[in-house]
């Protein structure tokens, strides 16, 4: 935390406070603002402490007053925390409204967005569009379950035993991925992957055969390590 300093300053029978600002200039290298700054060379006058301080915690600075103490507003503190959360709310709750959106493009850039909050509601999302007829919908949910597949391992497995044949393969195009980048144990998937290897459908068959030969290869190589 950077710290701004306020210096007291007494003329004429009347006490100002000083802090230290940069200013900020228009096309016309007029001044239109100051604002506070550890390292500004300029400067703004206030007529009550109160105000000095608000001022430095508004430009994300802590403030060390006149008798060398140092703090932040708890006021403008907690606000920033409520602020915080409600634009942590405000953001997720607008990618999610995009989810489904009749534009692929931008349903497909939700799908992406919502993998950067890791939740349970979140991962139910992404286990769903692994069914998305869309090719770019189901590749960004299946690259966001890759990121967590250590703790989604289990869910993709059930993943395998979906109804829907497209459901089933995008999971075992999840275990290629795991397999590539190594971020989990494979021996859990060997059994499941041969299993599907008798899929009704003959293209969730096929990439369940190359999966589970090159999955049983890694896991030989994890063994010898």
């Amino acid at each position: 935390m950077q710290y701004i300093a306020i210096k007291e300053n007494n003329s004429g029978g009347k006490t100002t406070y000083i802090i230290n600002a940069i200013p900020l200039k228009n096309t016309n290298k007029s001044v239109i603002q100051k604002i506070p700054h550890p390292l500004g060379s300029d400067a703004l006058r206030f007529d009550t402490l109160e105000e000095a301080k608000e001022a430095i915690v508004r430009a994300g600075f802590a403030y060390v007053l006149p008798n060398g103490q140092k703090g932040v507003s708890t006021k403008q503190k907690s606000a920033m925390v409520q602020s915080s959360v409600d634009y942590s709310q405000i953001i997720l709750e607008t990618i999610k409204n995009k989810i489904n959106s009749t534009n692929s493009s931008v349903a497909a850039a939700a799908v992406s967005a919502i993998s950067e909050f890791p939740s349970e509601e979140t991962f139910d999302i992404l286990f769903q569009k692994l069914g998305e007829d869309n090719d770019q919908i189901r590749k960004n949910a299946i690259a966001g379950i890759c990121r967590y597949a250590k703790d989604l391992q289990d869910r993709i497995i059930k993943a395998l035993k979906s109804s829907d044949w497209v459901t089933r393969n995008s999971a075992i195009t999840c275990i290629q991925n795991v397999i590539d980048y190594g971020t989990c144990e494979l021996e859990p998937f060997l059994l499941p992957l041969a299993t599907a290897c008798e899929d009704a459908n003959t293209i969730v068959q096929a990439n369940a055969l190359t999966t589970l030969a090159k999955a049983y290869q890694e896991f030989q190589k994890t063994k010898k390590n």
